[in-house]
């Protein structure tokens, strides 16, 4: 219940953000993840579509067109999993919350990422991601933990979505990286 409740502030929190608060900081965010993250050595590449007050990643997408590196978008599949599919020019559709998604067969499995951009609600001291609640990127993604070689995960978000507080739980994704308008948080 306590990520019931913090999920609800966090919420609320994003829709008071300004217009020009969100550009501002959108441009900051993508900034830095374009300067914190080698780009030319990474191949394959997770991405998002935006939602509610997701940041934007229309900059980080340019930067990694530059060297020809592949892009994948989240795709729900059943309620409770995902695939990748290669962003590729396939038609997009929008699924039962109303988020972009790419149809297409050419997916990849999580261990053959270099790096992943995932959204988050919120993070807690430990770099532990509080999603939407569905679970859908901690059970698509479990395969990576206790893996040595696994892809840089990386969260893009806004300072007030960064907890002094530990509300993790075992299943719950942990960052690697997180970046916000103020500071780039390194959980490695």
């Amino acid at each position: 219940m306590v990520k019931n409740k913090l999920r609800k502030s966090l919420f609320e929190q994003g829709q008071s953000l300004s217009d020009s608060f969100i550009t501002d900081s959108n441009l900051i965010i993508q900034s830095q993840a374009i300067e914190s993250i080698d780009f030319k050595s990474i191949i394959n590449n997770l991405l998002y579509f935006p939602y509610r007050y997701e940041v934007s990643i229309e900059l980080i997408e340019k930067e990694i067109n530059k060297y020809s590196n592949n892009i994948y978008m989240p795709r729900i599949i059943s309620d409770k999993n995902m695939l990748f599919n290669l962003l590729d020019g396939s038609p997009l559709v929008k699924n039962k919350y109303g988020i972009n998604e790419i149809n297409n067969n050419k997916y990849l499995d999580p261990l053959s990422f270099d790096c992943m951009f995932i959204p988050f609600v919120g993070i807690d001291s430990n770099g532990q991601r509080l999603g939407y609640g569905g679970g859908y990127f901690d059970r698509s993604l479990e395969v990576l933990k206790g893996t040595k070689e696994r892809p840089l995960i990386v969260g893009l978000g806004y300072d007030y979505q960064v907890s002094k507080e530990v509300y993790g739980e075992k299943h719950d994704l942990k960052y690697d990286l997180v970046i916000t308008e103020r500071r780039v948080l390194s959980f490695i």
